[in-house]
């Protein structure tokens, strides 16, 4: 370390320690660790802001005089003076000033090179000192910056630095140096250098800025920007003309900055002299960098300077800085790269500032442009926009030119330029554009985009690339939705413009998709006005030709609101707009739709959105019943005829829109209906029949719903019209009902196909005519006309669409023939006929998949049709349900469309194939439950059922799911439907068999299938109900708790579901009849063997409970029964099966307990399964279970747990081996006690239990796996098997096998909170372990005498004999079970306290050290025992405890332990006098403990002095309280020792030492902060504790300072590093007046040392603990 000279550094230094201390830390700033760097150096700056001058001229001189300093050195102690005087400059001494900007000066130009580390930090010294000595720090730079020398680089940048940070202080200063670097600017050679001076005058261009724009606050208020626009000027034309060419980028970009900050000094004279060499100049810079964003923004500074003032001086360079501008703002901004944004936006200002002065050319230079390809449309419009929304007064005449200028936008096509127009066309709304000639087109441009197609094609040109970003249709329709919703709604001024235009749009079939968003424009403008009475509200349609009239919109919305989901859920916007346009409709119908319409609406806001709610059909009807209001209350049939001619007109329009067409035809008909003239009607239903789409169903149906609701006025003009269609349009061949002759001329060419789908057309029509023909007429039509042309049509049909409308009209058919329609009973002749043709369609139907609904439709059909008499017979029965079960239950489950694979569905395919899954199912059920009312007794159910039942049985779960619930649904219209009670002779028959059937499928796995199931059954009792002669509102309370049942059954929980069939089988042994008890069983039989195993489970169960509650009614024959569940435990693998089963063994070993146990226990280990099952079995019955305790205990304790193996020589045990026979009886009780049911019998042999089990643990650790007994590895067993068993027994852990047995007893014994104890313990891994057994025995004493107190004496009455044990790990484990028993007091029995005592002092000599140790640990654990018995036993523990700190045969420190643990609790319940002879012989020779390597060892030394404290206010107190000072500083830096052990034991041995020190103050901070579970900020504490302990303690100060000195060489870095901060708080905190009691040199220079300690973190604390030593 190298001292400052004697003199050099007077007035500076303070002759302390602290200039060595700085001056170390400065030797030492820069440490190779970075952590440690930034310490010192933070260090340095502390000690700095007291003493600025001390540190800065250490520095000063360390610099000086190491001159060859590693350069990061230096940069590290330059970083560290900046940041001082950045805090303290005010108060550096001023005599130092100029040494610091000396050096800080030769520091920057040390070397010639550019070293931009090195120099920047020195240029930050100086510009730091420059804040406040501007003018020392300038005249230093001036002399290295002298005329004709080049000035060094970093000369010059540090000017500009200080130029920016003291504008002040720097300007004035300005004209001197502008006069020197000046001249010098030809002299720069080098690029750096060229830069540097650009950049300086780009600051002090800015500060002259600055200084101008406060000058109320300069110190000369006399200058101005005149005052240096000379000079400025001569550097501007020097960079410009001499830089700007510069090949090096860096440099061209900063004269660019330079020429735009120096533009603003210049005088305008000057610059409009410049401008026409200058724009050019920076202009052309664009083509050489890629970033162009700085030449932009310097670029924007001359722009702005140029047009101040209104000057025009831009003008000859007005068309080049435009194009240039242009072909920057129509590149697109890339938004992952921030400087392309910022240039795009400032290439825009640039724009809007040229525009300030040259608004015409502008304007007319961008409208030429957007004549340009794409992207220069979307810059030229983005320009637009910004001059728009700029909304100077130069923009004010400019609007009319702006908008007829874009209109050559409104044809673009591609959806980007779109985009960015609707955009300008929302500025225009905003700013009154749209108001002037010409604004309509702007608005029907964002109507257009309002009906794009989200399938659209952007249209680019052959020569456009593939845009890869393109704007997406639907995203720009969205935008264009909002465009005209917020003007509509935020800008006043538009209402004049869009009411009423945008009507204009209503019929035009191009706005369709637009619907939407025109009619909520509308309605929102219309309802408005029509609140408000504004005179333009009612239109003039005669002065306003090109609005449609009221019967065009009446005809275009009404047909718009029929799909009120389709067009972005257009039909709410179309009602409010028929609700606000109601006047302009016609006054009739006001009131009408003022009440009606409302309703409407909300129907739409309440159900649209949810699909279970919403219903097309009602929908429909709902919309079609308002126009047949609308036409009753307008009685005017011209006006009739004009609504109906408006929607025939309109049938272009839908073309391509099927489902509006559908309602179209829909509201003709409405319209046909009400209209008397003939002419009207034919001519109508020419245009529909001429109209139509023979191939598109929805077209069709809407057709045949038209022309059905003419006929029901107009009956023969309808099948007039039919036979005409007939006769004209199907005119291929000459057969059945369309007996035609083939036409000639246009209808001759006609394919097959065209027939075939008008035909379907044909068929439709007829079925709706027949259902909407007046009923008094159409049935002698059906027979006699109808069917006899349709009959001939259903054979050998092809077409896929003419068989379901023929189906259709079958359908529709009947119901017009049903006796509720027609008034009347009707027996239809036809209707077997119609029945076959039905199921031959049901039939060619494929099974593999489900792609159209025509078997749904015939199913349907023949619903109606079983309805009609004659009844059916039971041949056509059977056949009508064996096929519609079959066409549907074979489907495979999650269909798909045909010819798709899985990834190429989609979404919208799946639903519908849903929803047709869905309806065919719906469809099939209708039937079933129609044939069912046809037969509805038991007899015509089961006749039903039987179809479904062999599905019910299936491995498929789907067929599972359909049968069940087919099932469910047909008994649910049993039960509502049923009135004749005669057929069931006072009981549902059959219900046996039924339920017996559906039980087992109450624990489907399917949820569904298990939940309709238990419903299911349910209804069945209900129905026996009936057939007993209760009511139907008749209710049993077990036959109503089956709905919670049934709830229950959508729970997973294998627990709830064996509860759910437990609590079935219970009600159902209760509810099932006598008679019908036999065929239930039965069929329950069947069950066990269904093939899902949850299934033949519950099957079990139910079976159980039946046998039990109801089998004295049926005979059992157990022999027979042993048979049955040998072959089901081989068969059954589902547990709660074979549980079920596993209760006849129960039966059987109630008689013959002893075969059946000894038979048990001779299989091998382990057991498998099924006897493992078995033992669990009969354990379940307390008389069985007494037996097997009493035999097992006195095996176990009787027979020799292992064989040992013992070295004859060393008399050694070799190996451990165990026995076979107590370890089959452990394996059983382990199975036994997994039983719930043990738990009663267990309370009386608990205690003998686990005493047993817990002297076997002992046993069995480090014991090897038994060999195999010889009756299982017999003379009659393959080689295989014996090696096979062999290995079996070699896998056995015995110790493992004692311990399960142990925590199975506990749990068992209702010890679950002791088994949470133990798991969080990790005491069964103990007990397994040889090392860690004993500990894992104490834990367990410790969790019983908690948990399970009553069992204590009897299990210690049973342990106390095996102290004796031959064997060393029973001794072990006794022993340390006793010792614990001890320290819990044996939950209170101070007798069996002396019993356990006595023992363990007998066996204080056993040759075994652990048992020893754990004796040792007995007596110590007295001290839990109270004061009274401590003081009994006080003696005798002593002498044990201070035997046991010189056993000889302790090498690990155990006993020394467990006698220091020992003895620190009897210290706290034993009086002084015990303990006053050797209180200080305890703590020297525990005083060694504090510093031993073993952590735990240092825990307990720590705890047992704070022990001994008790005794220390005695008579006791002046030697402890020496002790206690001796030991003071080893316990407050242990405080923070790296383990947390010994943080808690020295926290405790603080506090209790605490009321002895004699400081009150200290003790309260050791009471208030030193909480075992506290969290203790150390350095905190450590600081406070220091200002007490110089406060109370002065005089021992030094005396703790020098033990904690003593510290700096311990081992442990953390103890090193507590130490360092601990002497620098107690020296940081000590009066300057009681400096002298310190050692001042020897503890300043150890700290010094410790800067070059190993650990990086004691370095730290070492230069935390100097920065508190400023005053030393």
């Amino acid at each position: 370390m190298i001292m400052p000279l004697p003199g050099e550094d007077e007035g500076f230094s303070t002759g302390g320690q602290i200039d060595a201390m700085v001056m170390a830390m400065i030797d030492t700033a820069y440490d190779k660790n970075m952590g440690v760097r930034t310490i010192i150096a933070t260090s340095l700056v502390n000690i700095g802001k007291k003493k600025p001058g001390l540190v800065l001229h250490s520095c000063h001189n360390y610099l000086r005089k190491h001159s060859k300093l590693q350069r990061d050195h230096r940069v590290v102690i330059l970083q560290t003076m900046e940041r001082i005087l950045k805090e303290t400059l005010d108060r550096v001494p001023l005599p130092l000033i100029p040494d610091l900007v000396k050096l800080a000066s030769d520091e920057l130009t040390a070397t010639k090179e550019v070293q931009p580390e090195w120099q920047t930090a020195a240029s930050g010294v100086l510009v730091a000192l420059g804040h406040k000595y501007c003018n020392e720090v300038m005249e230093e730079l001036v002399r290295k910056f002298q005329p004709g020398t080049l000035p060094h680089f970093f000369v010059v940048q540090t000017m500009a630095n200080l130029a920016t940070a003291n504008s002040f202080g720097f300007v004035p200063f300005l004209t001197a140096t502008l006069g020197t670097l000046l001249p010098m600017l030809g002299m720069a050679k080098q690029d750096n250098m060229k830069w540097v001076c650009v950049h300086a005058l780009a600051r002090f261009s800015e500060s002259i800025e600055d200084y101008v724009a406060n000058i109320e606050n300069a110190p000369d208020s006399t200058i101005n920007k005149a005052t240096y626009s000379t000079q400025i000027f001569t550097a501007f034309d020097h960079i410009f003309n001499a830089w700007q060419q510069s090949k090096e980028a860096k440099l061209r970009l900063m004269v660019v900055e330079a020429l735009g900050h120096m533009s603003k000094i210049i005088l305008q004279e000057r610059l409009e002299e410049q401008v026409p060499k200058l724009i050019p100049t920076i202009l052309n810079m664009y083509k050489k960098h890629p970033e162009p964003f700085f030449i932009t923004q310097g670029l924007c500074m001359i722009l702005e300077s140029a047009v101040a003032n209104g000057s025009t001086m831009l003008e000859a360079q007005l068309e080049t800085i435009l194009n240039t501008l242009h072909a920057q703002v129509c590149v697109p901004p890339d938004f992952n790269h921030p400087l392309t944004m910022k240039n795009h936006n400032e290439v825009l200002r640039c724009f809007a500032v040229v525009a300030r002065s040259f608004s015409d050319r502008v304007v007319a230079y961008l409208l030429q442009k957007l004549e340009g390809n794409e992207r220069i449309r979307i810059g030229t419009l983005g320009v637009f926009k910004q001059l728009i929304n700029s909304n100077g007064p130069h923009m004010d005449n400019k609007k009319s030119l702006v908008l007829s200028g874009l209109r050559i936008i409104l044809a673009d096509q591609s959806n980007k330029v779109k985009k960015i127009f609707a955009q300008v066309v929302i500025a225009m709304a905003h700013h009154g554009y749209l108001e002037l000639e010409g604004g309509n087109l702007m608005i029907e441009f964002v109507v257009k985009q309002c009906a794009l197609q989200p399938n659209d094609v952007v249209q680019t040109s052959k020569k456009e690339k593939v845009d890869p970003d393109p704007v997406n249709s639907a995203a720009l329709r969205a935008m264009c939705d909002n465009v005209i919703h917020l003007i509509t709604t935020t800008v006043v001024d538009m209402e004049s413009v869009l009411w009423p235009f945008l009507l204009e749009f209503i019929v035009q079939p191009q706005y369709t998709d637009a619907m939407g968003t025109l009619c909520q424009s509308l309605a929102f403008i219309g309802a408005k006005k029509r609140d408000e009475e504004t005179d333009d509200y009612k239109l003039l349609y005669e002065e306003l030709s090109s609005l449609p009239k009221p019967n065009i919109l009446v005809a275009r919305l009404m047909v718009m609101a029929g799909r009120p989901d389709n067009g972005r859920k257009r039909g709410i916007h179309v009602l409010k707009l028929m609700l606000a346009m109601s006047p302009n409709i016609h006054d009739a119908v006001v009131d009408m739709w003022d009440a009606v319409i409302p309703k409407l609406i909300q129907y739409i806001e309440e159900n649209l959105d949810d699909e279970d709610k919403w219903s097309q059909k009602s929908w429909e009807d709902l919309l079609l019943k308002l126009l047949s209001k609308t036409l009753d209350v307008v009685e005017e049939e011209e006006w009739h005829c004009d609504i109906g001619a408006a929607l025939g007109d309109h049938i272009p329009l839908y073309q391509e829109m099927p489902e509006e067409k559908n309602f179209l035809y829909k509201c003709l008909g409405v319209v046909m209906r009400k209209v008397k003239n003939t002419q009207f009607v034919q001519k109508h239903l020419d245009i529909m029949f001429s109209s139509v789409r023979h191939n598109n169903h929805l077209e069709r149906e809407g057709c045949a719903y038209g022309l059905g609701f003419c006929a029901s006025s107009h009956l023969d003009i309808a099948l007039a019209k039919l036979e005409s269609v007939t006769k004209m349009d199907m005119a291929r061949k000459s057969t059945g009902f369309f007996g035609l002759v083939k036409s000639q001329g246009l209808f001759s060419d006609k394919t097959e196909a065209d027939v075939e789908r008008i035909k379907s057309t044909v068929m439709l029509c007829y079925g709706y005519l027949t259902l909407f023909a007046p009923s008094d007429i159409i049935a002698s039509r059906v027979e006699a006309n109808i069917l006899r042309n349709i009959n001939p049509h259903f054979a050998h049909v092809k077409d896929t669409a003419v068989k379901q409308n023929l189906i259709r009209a079958v359908d529709l058919i009947g119901k017009a023939l049903h006796p509720d329609h027609l008034k009347r009973n009707y027996s239809f002749s036809k209707k077997t006929e119609l029945l076959n043709h039905m199921l031959s369609y049901m039939k060619t139907e494929s099974t593999k998949e489900l792609h159209n609904e025509t078997r749904s439709l015939a199913m349907q059909s023949c619903a109606t049709l079983v309805k009609l008499e004659p009844h059916l017979n039971d041949a056509d029965t059977f056949d009508l349900i064996k096929v519609s079960v079959e066409c549907m239950f074979k489907l495979p489950v999650g269909l798909l469309v045909p010819g798709k694979g899985k990834e190429e569905v989609k979404e919208e395919q799946v639903r519908q194939n849903e929803s047709l899954v869905k309806t065919s199912f719906s469809s099939l059920h209708d039937l079933l439950s129609e044939i069912l009312r046809k037969d509805l007794t038991p007899q015509g159910f089961l006749n039903v059922f039987k179809h479904l039942e062999p599905w019910m049985v299936s491995v498929q779960d789907h067929e599972r799911q359909r049968s069940v619930t087919a099932t469910l649904i047909l008994l649910k219209f049993y039960l509502n439907n049923v009135t004749d009670m005669s057929a069931g002779s006072g009981s549902f028959t059959n219900m046996g068999t039924l339920i017996g059937r559906l039980v087992p499928r109450c624990s489907d796995p399917d949820l569904t299938v298990r939940e309709n199931t238990v419903q299911a059954i349910q209804i069945i009792l209900r129905i026996d109900l009936l057939y007993q002669g209760k009511t139907a509102s008749f209710q049993d309370p077990v036959i109503e708790a089956l709905t919670v049942i049934r709830e229950r059954a959508a729970q997973t929980d294998p627990n709830v579901l064996y509860s759910l069939v437990n609590d079935l089988s219970k009600a159902l042994a209760k509810k099932i009849p006598s008679e019908q008890l036999k065929p239930f069983i039965y069929m329950l039989i069947e069950g066990l063997l269904d093939v899902q195993s949850h299934c033949s489970s519950g099957a079990c169960v139910v079976l159980n409970t039946m046998l039990k509650t109801r089998g004295t009614e049926l005979v059992v024959d157990v022999d027979e029964m042993i048979g049955a569940i040998h072959f089901k435990l081989i068969n059954i693998s589902y547990q709660q099966t074979r549980t079920g089963t596993l209760r006849a063994v129960r039966t059987l070993a109630s008689n013959h307990l002893s075969n059946v146990v000894d038979t048990l226990l001779k299989y091998p280990l382990p057991y498998d399964a099924h006897i493992q099952d078995c033992w669990k079995s009969l354990a379940s019955d307390p008389v069985i279970l007494k037996h097997l305790f009493d035999s097992f205990m006195d095996t176990l304790t009787r027979n020799v747990h292992y064989e040992e193996k013992i070295d004859h020589k060393t008399k050694k045990t070799i190996s451990k081996t165990a026995n076979v026979s107590p370890l089959t009886i452990v394996h059983a009780l382990i199975e036994i006690l997994a039983v719930e049911e043990t738990e009663a019998s267990l309370r009386d042999q608990f205690h003998r239990i686990f005493a047993t089990l817990l002297i076997y643990v002992g046993s069995c650790v480090g014991v090897r796996p038994p060999n195999p007994p010889e009756s299982v590895t017999k003379d009659g067993a393959s080689g295989k098997d014996k090696k096979a068993m062999t290995k079996a027994y070699a896998a056995i852990k015995p110790s493992v096998v004692a311990v399960n047995a142990l925590k199975a007893l506990i749990l068992r014994g209702q010890g679950s909170e002791l088994i949470q104890f133990l798991e969080s313990e990790g005491v069964w891994d103990m007990l397994q372990d040889t090392d860690k057994y004993q500990d894992g025995v104490s834990i367990l004493a410790q969790g019983m005498a908690k948990h399970m107190t009553g069992y204590i004496s009897k299990i210690v009455s049973c342990l106390i004999p095996t102290l004796a044990s031959l064997y060393e790990p029973q001794r072990v484990v006794t022993a340390a079970f006793l010792a614990e028993l001890v320290n819990q007091k044996c939950a209170g029995d101070m007798q069996l306290v002396e019993d356990i005592m006595n023992n363990l002092l007998g066996r204080m000599v056993d040759s075994c050290h652990v048992v020893r140790m754990l004796c040792i640990r007995g007596m110590g654990n007295v001290a839990s025992l109270g004061p009274q018995q401590t003081q009994k036993y006080c003696t005798t523990v002593l002498s044990a405890m201070m035997a046991g700190m010189d056993d000889k045969e302790d090498t690990d420190d155990q006993i020394l332990l467990e006698s220091m643990t020992g003895l620190s609790r009897i210290l706290v319940k034993i009086d002084e006098s015990n303990i006053r002879p050797i209180l200080v012989n305890i703590a020297l020779r525990i005083r060694p403990c504090f510093e031993k390597d073993r952590a735990t060892v240092r825990a307990v030394s720590f705890t047992l002095f704070g022990n001994l404290s008790r005794f220390g206010d005695g008579p006791s107190k002046p030697p402890f309280l020496e002790q206690i000072h001796t030991n003071f500083v080893s316990l407050l830096l242990h405080l923070n020792d790296e383990d947390e052990d010994v943080k808690k034991a020295c926290k405790f041995t603080l506090r209790e030492v605490g009321p002895l020190i004699g400081s009150e103050s200290l003790n309260k901070m050791f009471q208030k902060h030193l909480l075992d579970e506290g969290s203790l900020n150390y350095g905190e504490f450590m600081f406070n504790l220091s200002k007490v302990i110089i406060s109370d303690f002065l005089q021992k100060v030094n005396f703790y300072v020098m033990a904690n000195v003593g510290f700096f060489k311990s081992s442990w870095p953390d103890i090193r590093g507590n130490a360092a901060m601990f002497v620098g708080f107690l020296l940081g905190n000590l009066p300057e007046a009681s400096h002298t009691l310190i050692t001042k040199e020897h503890v300043c220079g150890a700290l010094i040392l410790l800067l070059k300690d190993p650990d990086a973190a004691v370095r730290i604390k070492a230069s935390e603990a100097m920065s508190l030593l400023p005053e030393y």
